[in-house]
């Protein structure tokens, strides 16, 4: 049987299409080999040609997509509600990763450390959020 798609899979379809709209609109004003990783100090260690820098994360947003429902599927929260909170912060995460990358790459000074740190925010409230949800259902 095949799920009706609902609200948070509307909105994480949009950021991958955005995602990869973003790109191709950048297109011709991105270097022919991306920084993709940086090290702990935040200067880059890895690089991969335009193409590779502008489709792997939307592939990987989608990929992300389907195991997230999979596992909701195999494994149900106890608040259904959780499930589509954490996919669409999960695709916003994805999509301010890969916004960083494309700044970085055309030259705007974006601090590593101060994305990092939003990253660790985004982690603290993610799971706080799901073990809040997932503890007050337990409850009651």
């Amino acid at each position: 049987m095949v799920r009706r798609l609902d609200r948070s899979d509307w909105l994480s379809l949009a950021l991958i299409a955005a995602t990869l709209l973003a790109g191709l609109a950048l297109w011709g004003r991105l270097p022919a080999e991306l920084a993709i990783h940086f090290s702990a100090s935040g200067e880059p260690d890895s690089f991969v040609s335009k193409p590779v820098a502008v489709l792997s994360l939307p592939a990987l947003m989608a990929a992300t997509l389907l195991f997230v429902e999979g596992a909701g599927r195999v494994d149900p929260p106890e608040d259904p509600s959780v499930l589509g909170v954490v996919t669409v912060a999960t695709m916003v995460l994805l999509a301010a990763v890969q916004g960083y990358l494309f700044a970085w790459n055309l030259g705007y000074e974006v601090s590593f450390t101060l994305f990092m740190a939003g990253v660790g925010v985004w982690t603290v409230v993610v799971v706080g959020y799901t073990v809040a949800r997932e503890a007050e259902q337990g409850i009651t």
